[in-house]
């Protein structure tokens, strides 16, 4: 367990060992009774014994469901959502490159099952293990002072116990490595369905979104089914090893009775030991199997806390003090495949606080140029010199696609100020309007609007807008233009047009044509 956002328990191990060593005393109080009061016949003693016994029994049920039953439950739960809450601003922070390796249903189960399963196992592998063994070896003292073969008795069934119990759960590692493939896949349909709801019922296509999530259902069935038998198997043969040894102890604590070298109160104390050692001992095989079995949700959430850590894409290449990018002799590949190139680019020289336009059909890559700039895209595939400026992080970026959350106006600003004259430039008109996520109560020029906002208002020194100008109406777009032009030598703009309104205006012109690109510098 590598991250480092739980830490240890060593107060509650505290608390729960001493819980168990008050536990202890009630065999002890028994053997007492049946020894010391009514078999010597001191009934004057019954009513002293009664009252401390009674306080130990009341004080041991408080403690156990204090600290042996609510208070690992209560940290697990607070580990399951402090290790949520780390995985969303690791998930927002890492880079976008790494990131984007993963479908969106392993983040979701990473977030969901795997940040739950780590929480559980850090309470359960920091406290309830420490804690259980302390107790099985606190028995194993005091029996053996009692007894020595007592003693030998209780280890040679505790080692069996374990070893049954490690055995015999063996096949539920591997279920639940293969699992996790399936589980992101049945998450994946679920989440196909929610978040594309609206153009599936636009285009007819529900009988065929059923099929495939009815596949996906049917695979994870069966891994439940077979994940659940081989669970209850586990669970039920320690019982088993339970009663065998319950009945070999029983007849040989009763012939040691008979020759006299136990007294019949020792005998129903190490019976009542004997019960509370396989609790301890199945409780510690659990963990150990559930560790097992769900290391993979543990190695998911260290390796999204080592992904985070890891720098940018951009980092290498953040070298230029007066540009916001320089490229010479560059061949950009999307990925390792020969398929994957996109363009070659001879020079390119863009220069800070300057307009720049970039021009090319849909899928040429023309966004990808930017994300590329911005450590989005990896750069290990491409070949020849590629460099950024080292503040491009600095950037507000209109891209797609939109998105919202359920709230207010304000809300959906993302805590970016709200400015009155970029609200009077865009003809905003929905600022009382309750705005909702799923679907997105906007239109397509409302969601336009409030993108620009965000972007314009976050002040950035480096401008990068995808197509700026889509959905606005004809008097927007030109208010936008203006606005655009207005910034010309305060900031850095590269925005991605279909039109040629801004190349006037533009320090130069960038075309991306049968994969090449070069950039129209304006005339002096």
């Amino acid at each position: 367990m590598k991250t480092k956002e739980l830490k240890k328990y060593p107060v509650q191990v505290l608390m729960m060992t001493v819980t168990y060593m008050i536990s202890m005393l009630l065999p002890i109080l028994f053997s007492y009774l049946i020894d010391d009061i009514l078999i010597m016949g001191k009934g004057d003693e019954l009513w002293g014994w009664f009252g401390i016994t009674f306080l130990v029994a009341i004080l041991s049920m408080v403690c156990k469901f204090l600290f042996c039953q609510y208070l690992p439950v209560k940290i697990g739960i607070r580990n399951t959502f402090k290790l949520q809450i780390k995985s969303a601003e690791n998930i927002m922070g890492m880079n976008q490159s790494i990131y984007a390796k993963k479908d969106k249903g392993y983040y979701y189960n990473l977030c969901s099952n795997s940040c739950g399963s780590y929480g559980d196992l850090h309470e359960e592998i920091h406290l309830k293990l420490v804690s259980e063994l302390l107790y099985i070896f606190g028995i194993l003292a005091v029996i053996t002072y009692v007894n020595r073969f007592f003693g030998v008795f209780f280890a040679v069934y505790g080692m069996i116990l374990v070893l049954i119990s490690l055995y015999s759960a063996r096949p539920l590692y591997g279920l639940q490595k293969d699992s996790m493939s399936v589980q992101d896949k049945y998450l994946g349909g679920i989440r196909n369905i929610i978040e594309n709801k609206g153009g599936i019922n636009a285009i007819h296509t529900e009988s065929f979104f059923k099929k495939k999530f009815v596949a996906c259902v049917d695979e994870y069935e069966k891994f439940i089914l077979k994940f659940r038998f081989w669970n209850y198997l586990c669970a039920y043969l320690p019982d088993i090893v339970n009663q065998i040894f319950n009945v070999a102890y029983l007849f040989v604590a009763a012939l040691l009775v008979f020759r006299g070298d136990i007294t019949t109160g020792i005998m129903l104390m190490g019976y009542q030991y004997l019960g509370f050692f396989s609790s301890p001992i199945s409780t510690v095989c659990s963990i150990l199997m559930r560790y097992k079995a769900n290391k993979i949700h543990i190695e998911r959430v260290d390796e999204l806390t080592e992904d985070a850590q890891k720098e940018r894409e951009n980092t290498t290449y953040k070298t230029e003090q007066n540009y916001v990018c320089r490229a010479k002799e560059f061949d950009f590949y999307k990925g390792a495949q020969e398929e994957d190139f996109l363009y070659h680019i001879g020079q390119l020289e863009l220069k800070k606080n300057g307009l720049y336009v970039i021009r090319g059909e849909n899928g040429s890559g023309k966004s990808m140029l930017m994300n590329l700039m911005l450590g989005n895209i990896s750069i290990q595939d491409s070949k020849g010199n590629f460099t950024v400026a080292q503040d491009i992080e600095n950037t507000s970026f209109l891209t797609y696609p939109f998105f919202a959350v359920d709230g207010s106006f304000v809300d959906n600003l993302f805590g970016i100020p709200k400015d009155e004259a970029l609200m009077e430039l865009l003809h905003v008109d929905f600022e009382t309007k309750e705005i909702k996520s799923n679907p997105v109560n906007l239109s397509y020029g409302q969601q336009q609007k409030l993108a620009l906002l965000r972007t314009f208002g976050a002040d950035k020194p480096y401008l990068f807008l995808d197509e700026p100008l889509s959905n606005l109406d004809i008097g927007t777009q030109s208010e936008v233009i203006a606005y655009i032009k207005s910034l010309k030598g305060k900031k850095t703009i590269l925005m991605i047009m279909h039109s040629d309104e801004l190349d006037s205006d533009a320090d130069g012109v960038i075309y991306i044509e049968d994969r090449k690109l070069y950039m129209k510098q304006k005339e002096a």
